[in-house]
């Protein structure tokens, strides 16, 4: 029988590529009728969680390459039913909801030519687009996977040529890498690392105070320097040194005093600046509360839309953390058999998904986190992620054998 019904999967990361492999691994042989389309400017699955880590240059063969860039389209070749699946190297630059149909722009690292313009009708899609990083951060992919590699070895050489080195932003990324920084560098005085932070402590406002305590704690003992309750003003080349940044800042201290302070550094490296991967959406399914996110139901679909579902990163329902994303994806699994035979699926969001799950590395040996009210023990946060950053397993997601929790659901 030849293919009637396309599903077109728009992302090619955690949620994006687990759930193709899932399609075509698991509901082509038992439906006939359908094919997969899986789009990404990446050829090949970028597992950036362990980025904070392996942009560090000199790093151990745990760090190398081939352990967080991995080719996409070769890992779908071996499938029984594989010529019912194509991979585009390209971007969605336009959907079309009403009438079920996308456009993608080929960027020319596939069989398409650069900046073809193709359109697929599709009977469900699958948007898991994620997110990126501004200024050219390699914290996330960024528009190829060629970019992402010269994005990563710029900022190697950058690290290993400076002696000072500020971090803007104390989010997870920017205490996470400023960990890294501190264990090799900052403990030895080989450089002196800084960490800027919009409040007086680092992580988000959301996570109990001690939790937020230990990290800067835990930042100091590896002799980073953390200054709290800094805004940015402005980052410019340095008056009297061109190859060196004078970051100003605006400090506010216990009793409300703002200062003006400048730091200088040889390095600036932001790890703010979160970008959501759904400019092609419509306006009318974006989140008022949620810039750059897409609406969601509580059982994973687009508002309005039964035939879209959204993961990850690009919907509004939970934080953009992996832990999420790879949740949504296998409760997604769950639910195509009884989709595509038309029935009721399952919800997959209830008030107790609010609950905290958080956990952060500061550097390679210590760590802190947040389950619901609990802390887990620094140990414990090192053990499940700070030996491997998920380097481990993230040869699971590339080659279709499960999630980091295990196989796929049957």
């Amino acid at each position: 029988m030849a293919p009637t019904k396309t599903i077109v999967v728009l992302g090619a990361g955690v949620a994006g590529l687990s759930i193709a492999h899932f399609l075509v691994a698991r509901i082509l042989p038992e439906q006939p009728d359908l094919r997969v389309i899986l789009v990404s400017p990446l050829t090949h699955f970028y597992f950036n969680l362990a980025s904070v880590r392996f942009v560090l240059p000199g790093r151990d063969a745990s760090m190398a390459e081939d352990r967080y860039l991995f080719p996409i389209a070769e890992r779908f070749a071996g499938y029984p039913h594989a010529e019912r699946f194509r991979f585009v190297a390209g971007s969605a630059t336009q959907l079309h909801p009403e009438r079920s149909a996308v456009t993608v722009t080929a960027n020319g690292d596939g069989e398409d030519a650069e900046g073809e313009e193709i359109e697929f009708e599709y009977h469900t899609l699958i948007i898991a687009t994620g997110t990126g990083y501004s200024g050219g951060m390699p914290w996330k992919a960024l528009g190829s996977t060629e970019q992402t590699r010269a994005a990563i070895a710029q900022l190697q050489s950058q690290i290993g040529a400076a002696k000072s080195i500020v971090v803007g932003g104390a989010g997870a990324t920017g205490v996470e890498f400023a960990g890294e920084l501190g264990a090799a560098y900052g403990k030895r005085n080989q450089k002196k690392i800084t960490i800027l932070s919009t409040d007086p402590l680092p992580l988000e406002a959301r996570l109990k105070e001690s939790v937020r305590t230990f990290a800067k704690k835990e930042l100091e003992k590896l002799n980073v320097e953390f200054v709290g309750n800094a805004r940015m003003l402005s980052v410019t080349p340095a008056a009297s040194n061109k190859d060196k940044k004078e970051i100003a800042i605006e400090v506010t201290d216990a009793s409300g005093k703002k200062t003006n302070k400048t730091v200088t550094a040889d390095l600036f490296i932001p790890t703010y600046g979160m970008l959501f991967n759904t400019s092609f959406a419509p306006a009318s399914m974006h989140s008022p509360e949620n810039p750059g996110r897409l609406l969601q139901n509580a059982d994973l679909r687009a508002r309005d839309f039964k035939n879209i579902f959204v993961l990850g990163d690009a919907g509004s329902l939970e934080p953009p953390q992996a832990v999420a994303a790879e949740a949504q994806t296998r409760h997604l699994m769950k639910q195509l058999r009884t989709y595509f035979a038309g029935g009721t699926i399952e919800t997959y969001y209830t008030p107790e998904k609010d609950k905290i799950m958080f956990a952060a590395t500061v550097g390679p040996s210590r760590g802190t986190g947040q389950i619901g009210t609990f802390q887990p023990p620094s140990f414990l946060i090192w053990w499940l992620k700070g030996r491997y950053l998920g380097t481990n397993h993230a040869a699971n997601f590339a080659t279709g054998i499960g999630s980091s929790n295990g196989a796929w659901p049957k």
